[in-house]
């Protein structure tokens, strides 16, 4: 696990880069593979502010929270990020038991079933309402939504697009 803290509009602090260090060392045993984790400490007068996003191997989790104390505000911002990360572990996990037991129903079934049965297949069909905006806007529904794609009208061209997340973090455009 990779952090990098920066620090805005503060002084930098190494006792509160250890502090961060330390914190967010907890956050490895969400993720099996690397992750990068962006923290950015801003202090605006009266108002101190933490902002961390975490990218890795299909994930991303982004969380931002402020306080009268620094060291509160990061505190409160690990707990919204590692909330994040728990909901995501768990998606992964039942959707890894689904496919198995998806498996498991299908290997029964056709030791069971004759040789010239056509197994079913099950087709989940979703309607979904495009409407048209430009791609910043798709990017920010996105990211807003949480979704893994979304599919949308682009607005320079009339036609449908589909955004989506990349393995490596990244949004992806797919263009008719």
């Amino acid at each position: 696990m990779q952090i990098n803290v920066t620090f805005r509009h503060t002084d930098h602090s190494d006792e509160l880069k250890d502090y961060i260090q330390d914190r967010f060392s907890r956050l490895k045993k969400y993720s099996d593979s690397p992750m990068n984790v962006n923290v950015v400490l801003t202090s605006e007068k009266f108002r101190k502010s933490a902002e961390v996003v975490i990218t890795g191997d299909g994930i991303r989790a982004a969380a931002k929270q402020e306080h009268d104390d620094l060291r509160a505000a990061i505190d409160l911002v690990l707990d919204k990020i590692e909330r994040q990360l728990k909901k995501f572990r768990d998606k992964v996990k039942s959707k890894r038991q689904a496919q198995q037991n998806m498996a498991q129903g299908q290997g029964a079934e056709s030791v069971s079933s004759d040789e010239t049965a056509i197994p079913e297949q099950v087709i989940t069909i979703k309607k979904i309402d495009t409407k048209p905006m430009s791609i910043e806007e798709a990017a920010d529904q996105l990211q807003i939504s949480g979704m893994d794609f979304l599919a949308f009208i682009n607005a320079s061209t009339n036609r449908v697009n589909v955004i989506y997340w990349r393995k490596d973090g990244s949004l992806g455009l797919l263009e008719p």
